[in-house]
């Protein structure tokens, strides 16, 4: 279960860091109303239980520190958090992690990188070091779903990354992570849309057998976001090149949630991609297990009844709202559902 670590104010001190509390939200209740495509907006369930979006009070940073977590930072600069359960085991690495108990004005507190980690490269294997040491061990549990795929390490997307990390590792350091989501959707004849998605293998490391977007994927170090997109899509739906022309960008959503495997920031870039008709994903790479074709009503009932991954119920969340399956004056808590799909991580390290 997820534990969400949701802000909705988008103001909020750069300090801040959200609850730990586990909480969840719920859809009010709408009457049918008519959306600009012509057909009936959504119906949603009273009082539905949807274990991604809602706000757990505000916490400052000190608050945060009295638990026990502590920021990580690289070359002074913060680039995560690190839980108190997972600091027991990097201590014991003192040649590559220092913890620097007060701020003096030249050092913030925190656990710091050592200092002689001076480039890229040595940063990167210093740490996978430490981590591979530990999987060997067994001593972390999160690091049995070792990926050999690399994320880049940094406080925001725009900064030059400082190392990279196993995948596996991230939520260790409470590492932003990114990633791509793909709406693969058609439109009939008469303007009725409907969504393909896809059900994750059973052999999936995380959310095995849950439904997911038709594609989606983890951002790895020196990829770029079309390309990555256009890779998943390639992977896991055997999508043409000349389809692929027509991924449209259409935002991004961010949400922070801490489960098993540590705390997890995570922000992810939405494409929209409109299919013909005939068109039928094949999975490429053995990571989904089959594929649906929904319409709104179906996909809607999924993602209510619980079984959709978290972050792609959200994520079709995004697309009934943005394709007008909403109704303003029906439903009041659409603004509250936009507000938690944009957690402000790209301002939360300092």
């Amino acid at each position: 279960m997820y534990r969400s670590f949701l802000s909705h104010h988008v103001h909020a001190p750069l300090h801040c860091f959200p609850s730990l509390t586990r909480c969840t939200a719920t859809l009010s209740s709408t009457c049918i109303t008519h959306n600009r495509h012509g057909s009936a907006a959504l119906p949603w369930v009273s009082l539905v239980q949807f274990n991604f979006v809602q706000l757990c009070k505000i916490v400052m940073l000190l608050e945060a520190l009295q638990r026990g977590c502590l920021p990580f930072l690289v070359d002074n600069r913060q680039v995560g958090l690190i839980r108190p359960d997972f600091w027991t085991h990097f201590k014991n690495y003192p040649d590559v992690f220092n913890l620097h108990e007060k701020s003096d004005g030249t050092k913030k507190y925190g656990v710091h990188l050592n200092e002689d980690c001076k480039n890229y490269k040595e940063r990167t294997n210093a740490v996978n070091k430490v981590l591979e040491d530990l999987r060997a061990k067994d001593a972390v549990g999160a690091l049995r779903g070792w990926r050999d795929e690399n994320y880049s390490v940094k406080s925001n997307y725009t900064m030059e990354p400082l190392l990279e990390v196993e995948r596996a590792a991230s939520g260790l350091f409470g590492f932003l992570q990114y990633g791509v989501h793909i709406n693969g959707f058609t439109r009939s004849p008469n303007g009725e849309m409907k969504m393909w998605i896809g059900r994750r293998s059973k052999t999936k490391q995380t959310f095995p057998d849950m439904f997911d977007n038709m594609c989606a994927g983890g951002l790895p170090a020196g990829m770029g976001i079309m390309d990555c997109a256009r890779k998943e899509c390639q992977e896991e739906a055997s999508v043409s090149d000349k389809l692929l022309d027509r991924l449209k960008p259409v935002g991004c959503i961010s949400y922070f949630y801490e489960d098993e495997r540590g705390l997890q920031p995570e922000s992810q870039y939405v494409f929209d991609l409109e299919l013909p008709e005939d068109f039928t994903p094949v999975n490429a790479d053995g990571e989904m297990g089959s594929f649906q074709l929904l319409t709104m009503n179906e996909m809607q009932a999924e993602i209510v009844g619980g079984n959709f991954k978290p972050n792609c119920a959200a994520i079709c969340l995004d697309f009934l709202i943005r394709h007008g399956f909403f109704d303003f004056d029906s439903d009041p808590n659409i603004m509250f559902y936009i507000e938690q799909m944009h957690a402000p991580l790209q301002s939360m390290y300092k």
